[in-house]
């Protein structure tokens, strides 16, 4: 992935512009000088040079274009048809050149996204950042400003996400628990990395990405605990079995040591005389209970 810093590039001007300007107040130059000379007005050549650049200082915004700073300026030749970038600061261009567009070279077009991949064997509940920014160079700039906001971001977050849904889908989920690894498997090495590198050369784009959260989703990680808090379970009983209780005393007590509200009630009856009694029912009659011997 391709990072910048805001130090602004140097704007190279053609030579082919440099060249038909200097023609161009050559021969203007000739003319004046022709025009003031003995054979017409015979003002003297003097006053054909103090009128060209008389006339250089009343046209200057033909022949040049000043640029804030942070900026690029994309202008258009009329006669060819070409477009060329410049960046912040006065630049000389020709007076058929206009300006197109401005890009804004601080601009951050950035997401924050939140996914759901399955794994191999589980949901996985994600979360990731872009940043996306134009390249500083002339002709990426041009490329940047032939696309649509909005579709730069479409595409970034469809290849982002493409590529973190292949690598969720080739592992298990405990394998997906640490983002800084994920980070360097999915962005920082191939396949993804170079990826990423065609999608910022497509676009005249520089592309940061960063996955910042990776978790099982609500309704496996509830299974997880469910699975976890058997095994917990289960281990307690053995360990109560090991030390010499029987297998009910020891579920009775890790139930009550684990379970919110489970308690044992041990009711004894003193029947003293009716050792024969059977079929007693303590319930009135009208709850279902009534009269049993």
């Amino acid at each position: 992935m391709a990072t910048t810093s805001l130090t602004m590039p140097r704007t190279e001007t053609p030579g082919s512009v440099l060249g038909t300007l200097v023609g161009i107040t050559v021969l203007g130059g000739a003319l004046l000088c022709t025009l003031f000379s003995p054979l017409l007005l015979d003002w003297g050549s003097f006053w054909g040079v103090a009128v060209m650049f008389g006339v250089l200082g009343i046209t200057t915004k033909h022949y040049t274009e000043t640029v804030p700073g942070f900026y690029a300026r994309i202008v258009l030749n009329h006669l060819d048809g070409q477009q060329r970038t410049i960046f912040q600061g006065l630049h000389l261009k020709l007076p058929w050149e206009t300006p197109t567009q401005d890009v804004d070279l601080r601009v951050d077009l950035k997401d924050v996204l939140s996914e759901t991949y399955a794994s191999l064997d589980a949901l996985m509940e994600t979360k990731y950042v872009y940043t996306m920014r134009p390249q500083f160079a002339g002709e990426a700039v041009i490329l940047y400003a032939s696309y649509e906001v909005d579709a730069l971001k479409q595409g970034i977050r469809a290849l982002l996400s493409m590529m973190l849904s292949d690598y969720y889908g080739q592992h298990a989920g405990a394998q997906l628990l640490n983002k800084l690894w994920i980070n360097q498997e999915v962005f920082g090495q191939d396949p993804g990395r170079t990826m990423i590198e065609e999608f910022e050369n497509t676009h005249g784009v520089s592309v940061t990405a960063r996955l910042e959260d990776s978790d099982f989703d609500a309704a496996t990680q509830a299974a997880r605990d469910t699975v976890a808090r058997a095994n917990s379970f289960g281990d307690a009983v053995q360990k109560l079995i090991n030390s010499g209780m029987a297998r009910p005393d020891a579920e009775k007590v890790v139930k009550m040591m684990n379970l919110p509200g489970v308690q044992e009630y041990i009711i004894s009856l003193d029947a003293k005389g009716v050792e024969n009694l059977r079929d007693v029912t303590l319930l009135p009659p009208g709850l279902g209970g009534g009269k049993k011997k």
